[in-house]
């Protein structure tokens, strides 16, 4: 399976939800990681792309974020468990030509086990910008290919992914946990501008 074999996300990944099939579960790991870029919410907006079950949305929720779960199908949010926090689920493809996406900018956007399954990567990465709020975190957590064996090396991004993917951030840093490489990606914000003017 490819990421081009996936003609209609929401039904691929809707039936594998539905069938009762569960993915890499959010470890400790992951989140003490995230919470250091993160950071306390204190109710800023967090958008959660691809969120499945909800299991990260629902930590951000308790992190003090106004979190949002956005996934292309109902199937998995359907799942999650109740949350501690303010959480809400979208079911939207975010890689559809408008899909419901908050009005205002968000502080935090996750996208955990996602961007290699992104078709049009670089549209996508222009829309998690426009989505940041300026020193906002985009947080992405994904495998590389490289490091799965051949018959799983989609599922994982390639070189040339990670370099599109860091590319044009104030600040970038990996950071591998497991068999994951966790990125946390720094939106440029107003003083980064003017330092860059001058």
């Amino acid at each position: 399976m490819t990421t081009d074999d996936i003609d209609n996300p929401a039904d691929y990944w809707g039936k594998l939800w539905a069938a009762g099939r569960r993915y890499s579960p959010l470890t400790t790991a992951e989140t003490t990681l995230l919470d250091q870029y993160a950071g306390p919410g204190r109710g800023r907006l967090a958008l959660d792309m691809g969120c499945g079950d909800g299991a990260l949305t629902r930590h951000l929720a308790g992190l003090g974020y106004q979190a949002t779960g956005l996934d292309c199908t109902p199937a998995a949010p359907a799942l999650a468990a109740p949350s501690t926090g303010p959480v809400r689920y979208v079911c939207a493809d975010i890689e559809a030509p408008q899909p419901p996406l908050p009005q205002r900018t968000c502080a935090l956007i996750t996208a955990r086990l996602v961007f290699a399954f992104i078709k049009g990567k670089p549209a996508f990465l222009s829309r998690i910008r426009g989505l940041l709020a300026p020193g906002g975190v985009f947080w992405v957590v994904t495998p590389m290919a490289r490091s799965l064996p051949p018959d799983l090396a989609s599922i994982g991004i390639t070189d040339a992914e990670e370099e599109l993917l860091t590319s044009l951030w104030a600040t970038v840093r990996a950071t591998d946990v497991g068999s994951l490489r966790c990125y946390a990606l720094r939106a440029w914000g107003d003083a980064d501008r003017e330092t860059r003017e001058r």
